[in-house]
């Protein structure tokens, strides 16, 4: 490197005349088809950089763009996913508590159906042993009511006789 920090050393790269004048004494002696193909690609390297490269740059920046943009989406669609799963589950956890109110407020009501069971079976038994009672009370009356009359009878018609 040059102690002025260019690469060589301080010499001017500028073409100069003599520079200009080798070129044109080169194209005046080439054959023709030389220099129409030299032209031919020399117009050709314009075309590319004047409209080709230019599109070319304009594509990749597209496609660029587009690939930021999809990314993007992308990442929307993750994040959207994300909030979907985090509401899912909230949903679902209200789902789970529900479901366990709902089994306990089951099971208490299977606890109170045997309890009233149970009494049911009770009362039955009680008014079993009512009936039987009563039955027994009905014998004893009915059996009571006979002998009163019996002693009815005895009464009146011994006294009558």
């Amino acid at each position: 490197m040059a102690p002025d920090g260019s690469a060589t050393g301080g010499v001017r790269l500028e073409p100069t005349g003599d520079l200009w004048a080798g070129v044109g004494q080169g194209i005046a002696s080439s054959p023709g088809w030389m220099v129409v193909g030299t032209v031919l690609v020399i117009g050709v390297l314009f075309v590319v950089a004047k409209y080709i490269y230019p599109g070319h740059k304009e594509l990749l920046e597209t496609r660029e763009r587009n690939a930021r943009e999809l990314k993007e989406r992308e990442l929307d669609i993750r994040e959207r996913e994300a909030e979907n799963d985090r509401e899912r589950i909230k949903a679902n956890a209200a789902l789970a508590e529900n479901m366990r109110g709902l089994k306990e407020s089951n099971d208490s009501i299977a606890r109170e159906f045997v309890a009233q069971s149970t009494g049911i079976e009770e009362s039955k038994a009680r008014s079993r042993a009512m009936g039987e009672d009563v039955g027994h009370i009905r014998s004893t009356t009915d059996h009571t009511a006979e002998q009163v009359e019996d002693i009815h009878r005895h009464l009146f018609r011994e006294g009558t006789d």
